[in-house]
């Protein structure tokens, strides 16, 4: 038997032949690895496959995702792992027979301050600010703002916008003060576009969102003389702009009423001018924007389609300068400047339409045995916005806007009888006004380079309001009447809310903050007297259904980059809602990943609940200013909304071309619709909610976008398969019919030439399959006793009505064509911009109605168009 000694021996002999046989490598040893753009892990797999070396870490702690071009040739290990994990502060130590890879704990600092334009002071909304070394960013906020925590040893940052030249950040130590972070703008978008491609700017993009800054803004379309923003949001796939002249936009099968559209903040209830040929928003104040169609951030409620936040430039804090055009159909300008050097400015800008002076004639028939009739509509609005620097870090801004429209229609009667003079004779005139004030205070103060807060207190009216006078004489009666009505309805808005933006990481947001907001409901206000003759007076006022209700919000948000690859914005509103002694509330979870594949590939997914107090009383295809805001009753309650999305996107090796696809689907509780045979003035009172039906609806489909970002060519290709329907008790037989904004297919193509330093021309195609109508299916003859105070008339016919909404209007298609040239003078620069709305003159349906034959004894289906070919001319300047 081997003795004791003997069996100790040959275990340590078989013990230490596999650690020598594992461990024949030392930290001299040399090694060569080369990679192109793979992940830090390839390198581990192919030292470990070649040279028999073992890493051992914890993915939780190190990352090793991060790609990477490496070209190491035989060089000892230690120096050669040194120069591959050095930049992204992984170290690591020798236990045992393997390699043990940690993060480097390094002291860190945090800088923040704002972004801005060098020559104007104005700040500028997601700016990035890129550390190479470490190879982690992010972006300024709505104020221009950003915060960055990084490693004390920190030299220099890259700062980038689009449309300016890229600068540079020096990092001081111990830099506690927010510091100021000037770039230049460049003076040609079209010839120079700045991509930050190492951030992967498209791949950080939530999904369903588009951001808009000045210079991509200034780069669409110019129709009727503007590059309007709102026209630009409807050429989106999975949008809709309204049929023509109808205003509003419709996003994913919702209603006009369903967007939340802020303007600094301040919520605005009527988004267009002159039924949607102009929106509100005047491009030239018009600082950035952004757009959301799903994956609601949890800072925004209230509404259930879309998010649509502007912000207004702050106004040059330097010198002087501004715009002004004048066109065929409005004129405009714009002025800002410095109050008080680098401490106060301001901005203002106004406009108005001439097309009073320019539609009168247009519109007015005479006829010397028949009526006469005339009328015109024009519009203006105003902004002002007023921005004061306290402190570093304390901010004051004050804005304030006003627009309205106004329409008037007047209508005369000459006798039909030239024997007889007096045998009949009337007239009347109509007057309408509708439009929005409101007003913004808004305070920034930067608690900590971490942590950011801004307090805003707001004010939003929407009002619309007609008055009405006819005089006539009824037939062989020595009888006058003159009738008066008058009708008015409105709705405000009184917020007051606090929002916090807390940075502890580069890879880390966190947003929170709270609200309350009183509504003041007017849907319904009416005045009719008759002052004729013998006829005794009225004097009545009814429908005065004003209510009050009180709304509160509370949200919290996380957005945090979990690993190089995967980023998720996980966040909750909350919110309750008290009209009339009912309290209503709502847990609102929003849910958003993206998560980056190898080759520019990245997929997006989201989840979000909506909650909506507000309702809109409509029962029309276009959003006309007749419309009615609603609260939520004790018969009524808040819409809800769930909508799940996926999508993907691709882009190409140099970030030229991005294509984009997303499937959704949504669904609706608690939505109205007018009940059977209910016009929106029968429901005006205070007890509309006994005229309406409540019931449900879904929308679901998908969108395809393909867009090209650089060169002189650029646009986009948009493609929209959808359904929208709607389910009532009482409507239909309680049947789901297709819902009045119901677009099977829609097609979108927007394209932008450069030719020259000076030209550039721009189009816009869009194609939509027509929209559900209901038509009656039979008709007979009733019995009645005509008015004494009318002229004969036959026996009404009534209609059977079928199905809701059986029916569709025709496709409707139309093209938008512009040409602008500038050039530069010494102290200003001037434009021409020509344009065609509506080029070739497609005659797209606004309404139908049914016309009777009586020669023929035939009815038929009739149809108004209301937007023609509309050509412009618009010559501006900019000093």
């Amino acid at each position: 038997m081997m003795s004791l000694f003997g069996r100790m021996l040959l275990g340590t002999l078989l013990i230490c032949i596999p650690v020598h046989a594992s461990s024949g490598w030392d930290w001299r040893t040399r090694v060569s690895v080369a990679v192109k753009d793979q992940p830090l892990e390839t390198i581990c797999i192919i030292l470990e496959k070649q040279y028999g070396i073992h890493f051992s870490y914890s993915k939780n702690v190190v990352d090793l995702s991060p790609l990477v071009t490496v070209n190491v040739q035989n060089k000892p290990l230690k120096k050669a792992l040194e120069d591959i994990f050095k930049p992204f502060d992984i170290q690591f130590a020798r236990i045992g027979d393997q390699i043990v890879l940690t993060f480097k704990k390094q002291p860190t600092q945090t800088i923040s301050g704002y972004v801005q334009d060098n020559a104007t002071g104005e700040k500028l909304i997601g700016a990035t600010v890129y550390s190479p070394i470490q190879r982690v960013g992010t972006t300024t906020n709505q104020f221009g703002f950003f915060s960055l925590t990084l490693p004390r040893d920190t030299v220099s940052l890259q700062v980038s916008y689009i449309g300016y030249k890229p600068g540079k950040l020096p990092v001081r130590k111990s830099q506690s003060e927010p510091v100021i972070v000037p770039l230049q703008s460049q003076n040609s978008l079209p010839e120079v576009v700045v991509v930050t491609d190492t951030l992967r700017q498209h791949d950080q993009v939530p999904l369903s969102k588009l951001s808009l800054s000045p210079a991509e803004m200034k780069s669409m379309p110019r129709l009727l003389g503007e590059a309007d923003m709102m026209r630009a949001i409807g050429a989106l796939p999975g949008v809709s702009g309204g049929i023509d002249g109808g205003g509003g936009l419709n996003v994913r099968g919702g209603s006009p009423d369903q967007n939340l559209v802020l303007l600094d903040g301040t919520p605005i209830f009527s988004v267009s001018h002159l039924f949607g040929i102009f929106s509100v928003f005047n491009p030239d104040i018009v600082k950035s924007a952004e757009f959301y169609k799903g994956a609601f951030p949890a800072r925004y409620g209230g509404r259930l389609s879309s998010i649509i936040d502007i912000s207004l430039k702050d106004g040059d804090m330097q010198q002087f300068h501004g715009e002004a055009a004048i066109g065929l159909i409005a004129a405009k300008a714009m002025v800002e400047g410095p109050i008080k050097k680098g401490k106060t400015s301001f901005v203002v800008s106004g406009r108005r339409s001439h097309t009073d002076m320019l539609l009168n004639d247009l519109v007015q028939t005479k006829d010397t045995e028949g009526p006469e009739s005339k009328g015109y509509v024009y519009f203006y609005d105003a902004n002002l916005k007023v921005n004061h620097i306290f402190s570093e870090k304390d901010r004051l801004y004050l804005s304030a806007y006003i627009g309205q429209d106004k329409l008037n229609l007047t209508w005369k009667e000459r006798p039909l009888d030239t024997i007889n003079p007096s045998a009949y004779l009337g007239n009347s005139h109509s007057k309408f006004l509708w439009g929005n004030y409101t007003g913004t205070l808004r305070w920034n103060h930067v608690f900590s380079p971490k942590l950011f807060g801004n307090l805003t207190t707001n004010y939003s009216q929407y009002y619309f309001s007609t008055e009405y006078n006819y005089n006539y004489k009824p037939i062989n009666t020595a009888d006058t009447s003159r009738l008066y009505g008058k009708y008015y309805s409105s709705i405000q808005d009184v917020v007051v809310k606090a929002d916090f933006e807390y940075r502890p990481q580069p890879n880390h947001t966190i947003k929170f903050g709270m609200g309350a907001i009183t509504h003041i409901f007017n849907p319904g206000v009416s005045l009719f007297e008759d002052e004729g003759g013998e006829q005794p007076s009225l004097d009545t006022t009814y429908d005065n259904g004003a209510s009050v209700g009180q709304e509160i919000l509370l949200y919290a948000e996380d957005e945090w980059s979990a690993t190089q690859a995967l980023r998720i914005n996980a966040g909750i509103h909350a919110s309750g809602f008290l009209v009339d002694g009912r309290f209503y509330h709502s847990i609102q979870p929003r849910l958003g990943l993206r998560y980056q594949l190898p080759h520019r590939w990245t997929v997006k997914a989201s989840y979000t609940h909506m909650t909506q107090y507000l309702h809109l009383l409509s029962n029309s295809n276009a959003s006309l200013p007749t419309d009615l805001w609603v609260p939520s009753t004790r018969k009524v309650q808040p819409m809800f909304s769930r909508q799940g999305s996926i999508g993907i996107v691709k882009s190409s090796r140099h970030r030229m071309y991005t294509m984009s696809a997303e499937v959704y689907y949504k669904t609706m509780d608690h939505v109205i619709e007018y009940s059977e045979y209910v016009s929106p003035f029968d429901g005006a009172g205070k007890n509309w909610d006994d005229e309406v039906a409540v019931g449900k609806g879904r929308s679901y489909g998908g969108e395809i976008m393909l867009e090209k970002k650089k060169g002189t060519t650029r646009g986009w290709i948009g493609y929209t398969l959808s359904w929208s329907d709607r389910k009532f008790p009482s409507v239909n037989g309680g049947k789901s019919f297709p819902y009045k904004y119901d677009r099977r297919h829609d097609i979108e193509i927007v394209f932008t030439q450069r030719l020259s330093k000076r030209w550039e021309l721009s189009a816009n195609w869009e194609y939509t399959t027509g929209l559900p109508l209901t038509l009656p299916t039979a008709s007979y003859e009733g019995t009645g006793d005509a008015s004494p105070y009318d002229p004969p008339q036959r026996d009404p016919i009534l209609d059977h009505i079928g199905n809701r909404n059986q029916y569709r209007t025709s496709s409707m298609h139309r093209l938008d064509l512009s040409a602008t040239y500038s050039k530069k003078k010494k102290l200003w620069t001037k434009s021409w911009t020509f344009s065609l709305y509506n080029a070739y003159n497609q005659p797209n349906p606004f309404s139908y109605y049914i016309v009777t034959d009586t020669k023929k004894q035939e009815r038929y289906l009739a149809q108004i168009s209301i937007l023609p070919i509309l050509p412009s001319v618009t010559y501006a300047i900019k000093f």
